[in-house]
């Protein structure tokens, strides 16, 4: 009994500062990756929209030269640290992930901004457990928890979502397995980063939908727009994998963004609106019944537009264009069913999104989670029904490099923790 309550109060007592701490710096990335984007979309803004991502690709390949961890969504860059290098992350690259991301986007390369925060967060998390106070206490296993409670305040402040920052982080390093002991940090940190970030920028629900309230009659077609949302979403992990591998045979490799760019800007030049993050695109699909053809160009562009710029190298994420494509698969399933009207449409477009994004991240828990918190406790039926189904149709295929590392060493090391009481 002695042994255990040792344990548990000196797990309290260090990570209810430590995690704070990484928490509110992780919200401070948020901001600072939030405002850089708009600086570069504002250098942007005065260019033809089919030439910036090809100038975006063409900074990027110079940032790259000086730290080519840069490169692409980051986030199997985090898995890697924190399941393999006991969450060693460097300070250069929180510096050049943010450039490259904000260079990325803001130069209208397709794509989200979780992969980016996981690595700026946890960066910054890394410099933390330099101090030397903290160092002196701080075992292996306590720097890999860090490392996750950095990208926690990060990934919960940018999508407004302080629980399902903190779970995310942690369902993405492990398939089918949440371990508490990563856990219970990452939520503190999750939500000291939402509260940093309200501090700073504009934090209400990241979408905004009326109260819609579901009614069971409706079920039926939240299951038809998370099915068809769960296979768009493979057809989207399909499309990005084959892009993978075509770049990964191409020629003059420090200049695949350039390439990337290139072809989005083709894209661009067709469908303007598969540009960026998307999150207004999404917006307008919530509210509003769209036309057939228009989302079936929409889809297809964005699918392309994304993969281009992130298989590329480009620095983005891939949260944001899940939420995209499951928000036409259900903007879709409004149009087959009649008189559907807005309230229907914007239940069916979150169901999409929910079961898109569980279905490519692999994170049904935090999907459920994020969800009802960017856009309101009102959508938390369709929101877990997406999250199950999509997770269901397509856990199966695996788009991140799930690098597990020896999960006996992390026990191990959890186990000499408690001994000597941290």
């Amino acid at each position: 009994m002695k042994k255990a309550f040792q344990c548990v109060s000196g797990y309290m007592a260090k990570w209810l500062s430590i995690a704070i701490l990484a928490g509110l710096g992780g919200g401070l990335c948020a901001v600072l990756l939030k405002k850089s984007i708009q600086l570069a979309a504002g250098v942007a803004g005065v260019l033809p929209l089919w030439l910036t991502p090809m100038l975006g690709g063409l900074l990027v390949c110079f940032i790259y030269r000086w730290d080519n961890k840069a490169a692409g969504f980051g986030t199997d860059h985090y898995i890697h640290a924190v399941n393999v290098k006991r969450g060693h992350l460097k300070v250069k690259n929180l510096l050049s992930k943010l450039v490259a991301t904000a260079v990325t986007l803001g130069f209208n390369g397709s794509g989200g901004v979780e992969g980016p925060m996981l690595v700026i967060g946890g960066s910054l998390a890394g410099t933390i457990s330099k101090i030397p106070l903290v160092a002196k206490n701080f075992s292996e296993e306590d720097q890999r928890i860090l490392t996750i409670c950095g990208a926690a305040g990060a990934v919960g402040a940018i999508f407004h979502s302080p629980l399902g920052g903190g779970i995310f982080v942690v369902e993405l390093l492990y398939r089918s397995t949440l371990h508490y002991a990563d856990l219970f940090p990452a939520i503190l940190s999750s939500s000291m980063g939402f509260v940093a970030y309200s501090m700073l920028a504009e934090a209400g629900p990241f979408f905004d939908i009326p109260a819609y309230l579901p009614t069971v009659v409706n079920i039926p077609y939240f299951i038809l727009a998370a099915a068809l949302a769960g296979l768009v979403a493979l057809i989207f992990m399909g499309i990005f994998a084959a892009a993978q591998k075509v770049f990964a045979h191409l020629p003059l490799n420090n200049y695949h963004p350039l390439i990337g760019g290139v072809i989005t800007g083709l894209v661009l030049m067709l469908m303007p609106y598969a540009g960026g993050t998307g999150a207004n695109i999404i917006q307008y699909l919530i509210l509003n019944e769209s036309r057939f053809m228009f989302l079936l160009f929409l889809l297809a562009a964005k699918i392309l537009a994304t993969s281009a710029t992130v298989a590329s190298g480009g620095s983005a994420g891939l949260v944001i264009p899940a939420l995209f494509i499951g928000a036409i698969a259900g903007n879709f399933t409004a149009l087959l069913i009649p008189d559907a009207g807005h309230a229907l449409t914007a239940l069916l477009t979150v169901t999409g999104m929910a079961a898109s994004l569980a279905g490519v991240a692999n994170v049904p828990i935090a999907t459920s989670v994020m969800l009802i918190e960017m856009v309101g406790l009102s959508m938390g039926v369709p929101a877990s029904v997406g999250s199950i189904i999509g997770y269901a149709i397509a856990r199966n295929k695996v788009i991140y490099n799930l690098d597990n590392g020896n999960q006996t060493d992390i026990k191990l090391l959890r186990e000499k923790d408690c001994e000597r009481g941290h």
